[in-house]
């Protein structure tokens, strides 16, 4: 996990009893959800996260802070991971972890985050796409001219402007849409 080194670990486990347990629930159990659950709570607490707060409301949660705070460009690995990756993530290391202590004989990699493609073993990455389609089909230009031309990046990928767009911000330029009264409504 990006900048959440050993040391942030050993910290953790030595400081709190909570995060102690989650580490004994990881290690005891062989239900496969509870381990994902439990493995999801301790990356929750590594990233400073809340209790019960999920990952992927954490992830919004920073992210949503780091661009209040004006980072134009939000580093996607400096974020926490999703629930449905860091459940793969945690399943592969269950079955790392039972390796190393000789337990996991009985244990399919298949069924712990692992899937066989071309005769080759590869870890499953996850079974969601990264955002919804939506947010991925948002690029933004910094033009200040109509974004009239193909030079503007929105207009060269065949996307209307957004409300990131610098000067027009999606409203004022002839790559946008006329804003509906529904679209004034649910922004009041």
């Amino acid at each position: 996990m990006f900048g959440i080194g050993k040391g942030i670990v050993l910290k953790k486990l030595r400081s709190e009893p909570e995060f102690q347990d989650m580490t004994t629930t990881f290690m005891t159990s062989t239900d496969s959800r509870i381990i994902a659950a439990s493995g999801e709570e301790m990356m929750v607490s590594l990233y400073g996260g809340l209790r019960y707060e999920g990952l992927d409301l954490l992830r919004y949660r920073k992210f949503a802070s780091k661009v209040v705070v004006g980072n134009i460009y939000v580093q996607v690995k400096s974020l926490p991971p999703t629930s449905d990756s860091a459940r793969f993530h945690c399943l592969r290391s269950y079955l790392q972890s039972r390796t190393w202590i000789g337990n996991a004989d009985d244990l399919s990699p298949t069924d712990w985050g692992w899937h066989i493609d071309d005769n080759k073993l590869l870890p499953v990455k996850g079974t969601l796409p990264p955002a919804p389609e939506k947010l991925l089909k948002i690029i933004k230009c910094n033009y200040k001219i109509n974004c009239d031309t193909m030079r503007y990046s929105c207009r060269k990928h065949g996307i209307e402007c957004s409300s990131a767009c610098g000067e027009c911000r999606g409203v004022s330029c002839l790559n946008s849409s006329a804003p509906t009264l529904n679209d004034v409504q649910e922004s009041e």
